[in-house]
C-alpha cells in the first residue's frame, strides 16, 4: 500500500493554506467526507478513481482532525488503510468525549 500512503500525502499538502484548525468544522468535515465513503460502499456501479477519492477524502479529514486534538497519526501509517482508519475513530471517540474540551487551540 506505499501507492496509498504516498497519494494520501499528496492529497495532504505541504501546507497548511485554507485548512481550519477549529475542531469544530474538521469533525464536520469528517462527517461529510465518511458520509460519502460510506455511499460509495453501497454503491456498486461507483467508478473505482470515485472510490478512491473518497477514501483519500476521509483519510485526510481524519489525519487532520486527529492532529488538531494530538492524536498522533501520519500518511506513513495508512499502509493499511483500514487498520489505521478503524485505530483513530478509537482514538477520537475517547479524545471527543464530552468530558473533553473542544475549545480552539491557537499555535
Amino acid at each position: 500500500m506505499v501507492m496509498y500512503v504516498d497519494l494520501l500525502t499528496r492529497a495532504l499538502g505541504t501546507g497548511e493554506e485554507g485548512h481550519s484548525s477549529d475542531v469544530h468544522l474538521l469533525l464536520a468535515d469528517l462527517v461529510h467526507s465518511r458520509a460519502r465513503l460510506r455511499a460509495t460502499e453501497r454503491e456498486l456501479g461507483t467508478p473505482v478513481v470515485e472510490a478512491l477519492a473518497r477514501e483519500l477524502s476521509y483519510d485526510g479529514a481524519l489525519i487532520r482532525l486527529c492532529e488538531s486534538l494530538d492524536v498522533a497519526t501520519t500518511p506513513d501509517r495508512f499502509a493499511n488503510p483500514v487498520r489505521e482508519r478503524a485505530r483513530l475513530e478509537r482514538e477520537l471517540e475517547v479524545a471527543l468525549s464530552p468530558e473533553r474540551d473542544l475549545k480552539p487551540q491557537y499555535t
